[in-house]
């Protein structure tokens, strides 16, 4: 009975609609008292966001942006209020207050090597010490296939790719890992339920000035530049 991007409200009483008011106080307390150690979700994509009207959680999401100029222009910038960057982002904030906790979500995996999320790549190593990443491809958009030719599937009935992010808070050494996983849905449902994210994936090294969420060879780098 809430959207978890809006803030906590003064609230007014619902007046004939005794449950509903009682579930939107119950929320409404949580918002503006609790404090979480565990944030897990699969948020929705959405790049034409229907939350562009929430000023807290829009102000919170131009922290990708700082000192990179080029995220202004409303070409780039617009996709960084997609709706699953906000919540992205809302999970980093209510973790930021906390020594020790878990962000777990299944996202758009856009923000893997996107140019326009390198902010936010940056601001997530800034947060979380440990990043687990698992990209689960299956992007239609892309007509993403395996080695042999045939199409790698999605494990959603949607066109999007999509990827496993997990973040941890707490004394570990910094170590960001990332593993790719490409097969049809059923081969993926059994890889991920016998495998476990801290456990799997090799270890990469985001560098600026991209940050980028998997593994590259960095080889020709300077060249390239």
């Amino acid at each position: 009975l809430t959207n978890a991007l809006e803030p906590w409200v003064k609230q007014l009483p619902l007046i004939g609609f005794d449950a509903l008011a009682h579930e939107a106080a119950a929320v409404n307390e949580i918002k503006r008292h609790k404090r979480f150690t565990v944030v897990i979700g699969n948020p929705p994509y959405a790049g034409h966001s229907v939350n562009n009207h929430i000023p807290a959680i829009v102000d919170l999401v131009h922290d990708y942006k700082v000192g990179l100029p080029e995220l202004d222009r409303p070409g780039q910038g617009k996709w960084l209020q997609d709706d699953y960057v906000k919540f992205i982002r809302l999970g980093e904030h209510i973790l930021a207050s906390v020594s020790a906790g878990v962000l777990g979500y299944i996202t758009n995996h856009s923000f893997l090597d996107n140019p326009t999320f390198k902010g936010m790549r940056k601001h997530l190593l800034s947060c979380f010490p440990r990043i687990s990443l698992t990209d689960l491809h299956g992007n239609a958009k892309k007509k993403e296939r395996m080695a042999d030719g045939t199409a790698d599937e999605n494990v959603f009935e949607i066109q999007q790719g999509v990827a496993i992010m997990v973040g941890r808070r707490g004394s570990s050494s910094p170590t960001v890992t990332a593993h790719d996983l490409s097969g049809t849905r059923e081969q993926k449902y059994s890889w991920l339920a016998a495998h476990s994210a801290p456990t799997t994936g090799a270890q990469i090294h985001p560098a600026s000035p991209m940050y980028l969420f998997r593994a590259q060879d960095s080889t020709l780098s300077t060249e390239y530049g």
